[in-house]
């Protein structure tokens, strides 16, 4: 003879009837969106590694200006915005003879240079209304911090980032009058 479950036991034989059939829900659920959310994740990390390379990317400025020390000629990219100071020659891989970038600085004050994620050296030239206060010689590239600041030792109004030993070629040193023109 079978024993009748009374109320409470049907109601645990019920339950865990219900508890297998969730899991076994969930299981099902788990195996549709498990693939998606790899699938997900790895979409996700290639455009981020995209993304980051993007953010690596050296910036091109026009040439808008032309230094003259005595009679020799420096073609200017022009860094003026925030986001063009802050980039400078980040990333490039090299810099021509006879090129270079300036730093307009909004507000006559002293400045502080780092060569975080500069790739090539540079000689940094610190100027004041075109005359030349602090030269620093080939500042050279700095990959991770901590990196090195060179500074102005005066206050100053522009900035000039060119390669690495041209100041001494072109003879700039403490005192050097810089022209700077700007294209029209």
């Amino acid at each position: 003879m079978i024993n009748p479950l009374n109320k409470s036991q049907a109601t645990t034989l019920s339950q865990a009837k219900n508890s297998h059939n969730s899991f076994q829900f969930l299981l099902k659920c788990l195996n549709i969106i498990g693939p998606i959310a790899g699938i997900s994740l790895a979409v996700g990390s290639m455009i981020l590694s995209i993304l980051a390379l993007a953010a690596r990317s050296p910036q091109q400025l026009p040439i808008t200006a032309i230094a003259k020390v005595g009679s020799k000629q420096i073609q200017l990219e022009v860094a003026q915005t925030p986001k063009h100071l802050a980039l400078g020659l980040k990333y490039r891989k090299e810099l021509p003879e006879n090129r270079g970038m300036l730093f307009e600085i909004a507000k006559t004050q002293k400045v502080e240079f780092w060569m975080k994620d500069v790739q090539i050296p540079l000689d940094i030239i610190f100027l004041q209304n075109g005359v030349v206060k602090t030269v620093v010689k080939s500042a050279p590239p700095c990959s991770k911090e901590p990196c090195p600041f060179y500074h102005s030792a005066e206050l100053v109004n522009r900035v000039l980032e060119i390669p690495a030993g041209s100041a001494v070629k072109l003879g700039i040193k403490s005192g050097t009058t810089v022209i700077i023109t700007k294209k029209p």
